[in-house]
């Protein structure tokens, strides 16, 4: 069997079975569809318990290492809170206002050029020029050119809800709220407390 035999037996098919043309095109569609839902896949940007998601405007992926932050911050808060009298066991979520942010170095130049020039008449005309020009500095890490980072900053943390068995206590309660709106610089109607069932 040559390639020509196989390709007018493919043609064949095609053109006895209009069905067969019809569950094609739909496959088509169907993995258009699934390319075309991974590309537009929400952002990660809360720490639950078990599950981190969270839906925002950007479509980036955060990365590992971001979320690792992420984590960190809440272990740390969980810990903190669990050595407060009363508290008892406790569970949290944080909420943060977006991802990582780096800064990069920037190489500027500033340029001023003043010209000034007098005709025979008398008459004197001046020329400025500006020129301003800046760069991000680039710095080649084996091989490979990246930018030179000057400052990396974290996520900030826009709001948290605290789940602990001891809030049931008043004083529990106000004394979880006064350590989250402090150690997070949060009013205090970012910060929730509820009793654990």
């Amino acid at each position: 069997m040559d390639k020509n035999d196989i390709t007018e037996k493919i043609k064949k098919i095609f053109k006895d079975n209009k069905n067969l043309s019809n569950l094609v095109a739909i496959i088509l569609v169907l993995i258009f569809i699934l390319i075309a839902v991974n590309i537009f896949k929400p952002r990660l940007t809360s720490v639950t318990a078990g599950l981190n998601s969270s839906n925002t405007s950007n479509n980036n992926e955060i990365s590992p290492k971001e979320v690792s932050y992420e984590e960190e911050q809440k272990k740390q808060l969980i810990e903190i809170l669990k050595k407060i009298d009363g508290c008892g066991n406790v569970d949290c979520m944080l909420t943060f206002s977006s991802g990582e942010v780096k800064v990069p170095a920037y190489d500027e130049t500033k340029q001023n050029n003043v010209t000034e020039e007098n005709d025979k008449d008398g008459g004197k005309r001046t020329t400025t020029q500006n020129n301003d020009n800046s760069k991000v500095v680039m710095s080649n890490k084996n091989g490979d050119s990246e930018p030179f980072i000057l400052e990396t900053q974290k996520p900030k943390v826009t709001g948290v809800v605290v789940v602990a068995e001891g809030a049931k206590e008043g004083k529990v309660k106000s004394d979880i709220e006064k350590a989250v709106t402090n150690l997070y610089d949060l009013p205090a109607n970012k910060v929730n407390v509820y009793s654990m069932k």
